[in-house]
């Protein structure tokens, strides 16, 4: 039981570090393209999976940590894109 209630509270803060920083960069005039977003989530694990053999577990903990913190990003643009597009024409957008 105290591993899913740290599990929860874990993705809790994830999910709130990961608006602040979108926030914060949209505050500042920086946009980001949301796809940018959904490549990096994967590129960050594989990249450096690919160029060195054995990845330090230290390492490997941060870049899992930036994988969620730019597919949490990528998932959270989507959604306020589908809003913005369903607010503005009244459909969601087909993919």
């Amino acid at each position: 039981m105290f591993y899913w209630l740290v599990v929860f509270v874990g993705f809790l803060a994830l999910l709130a570090g990961t608006q602040w920083l979108l926030a914060w960069l949209k505050q500042r005039g920086i946009h980001i393209n949301r796809w940018l977003f959904g490549l990096l989530a994967f590129l960050v694990l594989i990249v450096p999976h690919v160029l060195m053999k054995q990845v330090p577990p230290v390492l490997d903990g941060i870049l899992y940590g930036l994988c969620a913190v730019f597919a949490v990003a990528f998932m959270t643009e989507s959604h306020a894109l589908a809003l913005r597009e369903e607010k503005e024409h009244g459909i969601t957008p087909k993919h």
